[in-house]
Parts: C-alpha cells; structure tokens; sequence
C-alpha cells in the first residue's frame, strides 16, 4: 500500500510518498525537493515554483505568492491592499 502526503505551506509546498515502509519526497522538474509557492503569469504562459519566484520582480503586478496569509483576514480594506503593503 502506498500513501502519498502533501504540504501546502505559505512559501513551499512539497510532496512526499509513503511505499514499502519508507518515505521519499518527490523531486520537482528542477531536482528541488521544495517548491516555492509562487505562480506568475504572462500573456501566453503560467510560471509556477522556483522560476515564477525568480521572475516576480519583472512582473511584479501578475505574480501570486503568500495567498494563504491573507485567507481569513478582514476584508475591510480589501485582501490585496494588505498583501502590497509587506512588498512596496
């Protein structure tokens, strides 16, 4: 039996697999056994992880990261208001 764990963190996610008595996290497309949780986008494609990080200064603007830090959060000045504010 195998059983398959992710972590859905507010900077990373990985996923580890459970098989045969032991536990292995799973690599990325990048040898990374982390991923950081940032997903970019441009006019013709979506970055996620490592690249997606790299490239928030460019694209500042179409960039997604810390979402789980503002779940729950009042919206009494609205969620992006309190996101910008930790960036500019």
């Amino acid at each position: 039996m195998a059983a398959i764990g992710v972590h859905l963190g507010c900077t990373s996610a990985c996923v580890a697999v459970y098989k045969d008595g032991r536990a292995g996290v799973v690599a990325n497309d990048a040898g990374d056994r982390v991923t950081p949780a940032v997903v970019a986008y441009s006019e013709n494609e979506e970055i996620v992880g490592l690249a997606a990080k790299q490239s928030r200064i460019r694209n500042i603007s179409n960039t997604v990261m810390k979402v789980k830090q503002i779940l729950g959060r009042s919206q009494k000045c609205g969620p992006w208001t309190w996101l910008l504010s930790n960036y500019l």
